[in-house]
């Protein structure tokens, strides 16, 4: 029995479907090597941009003010603070944050330097190392998660920071 096997030759099958498979490969690839220049453009583009400097404003009209009557105010919105502390122990947080809020613009009022804006870090950056310790003590009640601390002792600290404030 005679066999009789016949081969095809090379690229004899239509070369149009390779052409097309192969047309829409590179455009698929070109498509994302565009993407991609895109994208690390903008991001360059998008960091270049000048972050704002912090300005430091001083008021220039600013005046010593008595210091018994602001002594006076300051404790007294302490007193405040901790009669709402009493009547709502659980409130720890808003405790925490009005004192930071009352020893900060305490500390303006008697110097003019705007501390109460600013951050602790900026705030260890000035003379007055006991408002930052202050305020370092305040910060973990005031941003943690569950706010524990000693409200009653902060609020004496708080005091005390008022009273020998030179």
């Amino acid at each position: 029995m005679d066999t009789i096997i016949k081969l095809r030759k090379m690229f004899q099958y239509s070369t149009v479907p390779i052409m097309v498979v192969g047309a829409l490969l590179a455009a698929v690839t070109l498509a994302i090597i565009i993407y991609i220049i895109v994208r690390i453009a903008s991001r360059l583009l998008r960091n270049r941009k000048k972050k704002p400097e912090i300005v430091v404003v001083r008021e220039t009209s600013w005046t010593k003010p008595d210091m018994a009557k602001l002594r006076a105010e300051y404790l007294a919105r302490l007193d405040a603070i901790e009669a709402d502390f009493n009547k709502d122990t659980t409130g720890i947080r808003p405790a925490y944050e009005n004192m930071s809020r009352t020893v900060r613009e305490f500390a303006y009022k008697a110097t003019g330097v705007a501390v109460d804006k600013y951050t602790l870090s900026e705030i260890r950056s000035t003379e007055f190392g006991s408002l930052a310790e202050l305020v370092e003590e305040y910060y973990e009640p005031e941003f943690d998660k569950i706010s524990e601390g000693d409200v009653r002792q902060s609020l004496e600290n708080s005091r005390r920071l008022v009273r020998q404030w030179n």
